[in-house]
């Protein structure tokens, strides 16, 4: 399991942006995470830029993987279907719990997902 933003591991940051033009204020190998955008997310695929979707249903889950997102950030609400329909279609990204409780490690552990976003880990 990823556990990522956690002050006991050693993490890259993520760094929340709303628009194409934030990209030039971000480190040239950082992961961006942004709403669920179409046009946005096909220019980070298009400029090989890392991007992380943080998605509010499963329509916007599926639309983002045809859009190669690298990791998809979820509540607690949707991360057990979002999880279910990455195994069942062999997704290469990730999806990521997002938390600020420690507690949530277990959780995420024991039904199987992939990994967990705590919510310093997100530079805005």
């Amino acid at each position: 399991m990823i556990i990522l933003g956690h002050s006991l591991i050693p993490y890259t940051p993520f760094y929340r942006i709303a628009a194409q033009e934030a990209l030039s204020h971000t480190p040239s190998n950082a992961i961006v995470l942004f709403e669920f955008d179409a046009p946005l997310a096909s220019y980070c695929f298009a400029q090989n830029v890392p991007f992380a979707l943080n998605v509010k249903n499963i329509q916007e889950l599926m639309l983002g993987h045809a859009l190669h997102a690298s990791y998809f950030v979820v509540g607690k609400a949707l991360v057990l279907q979002a999880q279910k329909i990455a195994d069942d279609y062999l997704f290469d990204a990730k999806i990521l719990l997002t938390s600020s409780d420690d507690n949530d490690i277990e959780f995420a552990a024991l039904h199987g997902i992939d990994g967990i976003l705590f919510t310093d880990g997100i530079h805005e």
